[in-house]
């Protein structure tokens, strides 16, 4: 599917030449930047989703806090002024949850401090998870048995008492924290349960941003962190987990907003997970399980769930897993530039090439979707590169679901298989298009595989494995009437050369 770049994204920044008195702000030029120490560096996380163990004390299997011991640990280590953290921490909701987090935190940080004595300004907002504690009432009332004391386990029942016993400051649904002269503005998810694609915004909102007026200064960048992605920014119009557009109504106004959001659980590697256009807009990823845009296909993957009820019964390749990604970025700031680092937490490496933003960031735009599109490189398979395929056997996944069965049967399935094409920082394969091309007329049969490693450093031994993709044959044109072609893709759909079966 081509990427889609919407008149918005072109001419989104020219909406924020005319404030702050109409002055007329211009971005370092690229290349030129002064080097030099960052006036301020921070970490930033999301989705930790901590869980205690429900057949007893301490912590389920999977869900402990060793990952992000780790991670702020490293931060630490980083000289970081700030760690922000945006949101589902506490998975089920639970008070003891959001206490293991906190724990941690005053264990790598005690008093909010570095060994050294620098305060590390602590920015944490709620996701849904974290004021979900009411959709998990079954369990937790199967874990602590006394309904009488729901409240005490709840973070959403006594929000104010347990945020401000559990961290020791005061507790606002959206707050604003000033370091080193920098405002980081946190606002708290505050409707109930996700909704899935479209979300509700934050409440409180517009009458803080219009208390805000004229207290932010526009020389300055500041920093936005909301659980769910602002609307049409990051990841495009169709991103999943999008709120109903507040946040991007109230950012718009300022040039030099950066607003950090998580909620989807998309993956750094992708490139879609910064842009630019009245202000910047990142994905922060996840630091649990690292999640997949499957919602930007029609027929979804081939090796991915969540496709439409039209094509994911039909499918024979198991769904993959992502659960050893996890992910987090290092930002820092210097008079003339941004710096995001992409980092993964479990192998230590470095995602990608770092996104760099000029300082002022109101006229240079070269992370909006238009122009970072133009600039990272297309993926290409090697020469001598070969496509091999064979017929055998499997069953397709099947629904079994209220009145909708479809049943999960033995079928003819074609295994495709073939190399990874050339993984290179600026020009990784996120996916790879393979379509069922029509040797006489007729239109071809598209279909996407995700491959292992997409959501980890190029130099890891699973983006460099073969790629193998099942189709069922009852899916495709008869045999011998077409052929397989397969291209690599990039973050924003664009293809390499294919290679072919005769």
């Amino acid at each position: 599917m081509a990427f889609d770049v919407s008149r918005r994204w072109f001419i989104g920044g020219l909406a924020s030449w005319g404030a702050f008195g109409g002055s007329r702000v211009f971005g370092a030029l690229p290349g030129a930047f002064s080097g030099g120490t960052p006036k301020l560096k921070f970490g930033v996380i999301s989705d930790v989703h901590i869980r205690v163990n429900p057949k007893g004390p301490g912590l389920a299997s999977g869900y402990d806090t060793a990952t992000l011991e780790h991670t702020l640990t490293w931060y630490r280590d980083q000289g970081v002024d700030a760690v922000a953290v945006v949101g589902d921490i506490a998975d089920r909701g639970i008070v003891e949850e959001m206490e293991a987090f906190a724990a941690t935190w005053f264990k790598v940080f005690p008093n909010d401090r570095a060994p050294d004595g620098r305060r590390v300004e602590r920015i944490v907002v709620y996701g849904n998870h974290d004021w979900g504690g009411q959709h998990y009432r079954p369990f937790v009332l199967g874990k602590y048995k006394d309904e009488s004391r729901f409240a005490d386990h709840v973070l959403i029942a006594k929000p104010k008492e347990h945020w401000e016993r559990i961290f020791h400051e005061p507790w606002e649904h959206v707050y604003r924290k000033d370091v080193k002269g920098y405002a980081f503005i946190g606002a708290q998810w505050s409707n109930g349960w996700c909704k899935g694609k479209d979300e509700v915004g934050i409440q409180g909102l517009d009458n803080f941003f219009a208390m805000q007026k004229g207290k932010i200064d526009p020389s300055l960048p500041f920093f936005f962190f909301q659980h769910p992605h602002p609307k049409d920014t990051c990841y495009g119009s169709w991103a999943w987990g999008h709120d109903n557009g507040s946040a991007t109504r109230n950012l718009s106004a300022y040039s030099n907003a950066v607003a950090f959001s998580g909620h989807s659980h998309y993956s750094l590697t992708d490139e879609r997970s910064i842009w630019q256009g009245a202000f910047t807009s990142l994905g922060t990823s996840s630091l649990r399980y690292t999640g997949f845009t499957a919602q930007a296909l029609p027929q979804g993957f081939e090796n991915a769930g969540g496709s439409p009820m039209k094509y994911d019964p039909y499918k024979v390749m198991k769904k993959f897993s992502t659960y050893d990604g996890r992910q987090g970025m290092l930002v820092s700031v210097y008079d003339d530039r941004i710096v995001f680092a992409r980092r993964e937490f479990v192998y230590d490496t470095s995602l990608g090439e770092d996104w760099v933003i000029p300082l002022p960031a109101a006229e240079s735009k070269p992370y909006a979707f238009a122009e970072h599109a133009k600039k990272i490189g297309v993926p290409e398979f090697e020469a001598g590169a070969k496509v091999s395929v064979k017929k055998t056997s499997g069953k397709n996944r099947g629904y079994n679901r209220g009145k909708k069965k479809i049943p999960s049967v033995k079928k003819d399935v074609y295994e495709i298989t073939f190399p990874a094409a050339k993984a290179v920082a600026s020009a990784r394969v996120m996916d790879y298009e393979v379509s069922a091309v029509p040797k006489v007329g007729g239109e071809k049969v598209v279909r996407y595989v995700v491959p292992e490693g997409f959501n980890m450093s190029v130099s890891d031994k699973r983006v460099k494995k073969t790629v193998k993709c099942l189709i069922a044959a009852d899916q495709l044109p008869p045999e011998g009437t077409f052929r397989f072609e397969v291209r690599p893709r990039n973050s924003f759909g664009k293809t390499g050369a294919a290679i072919t079966t005769a």
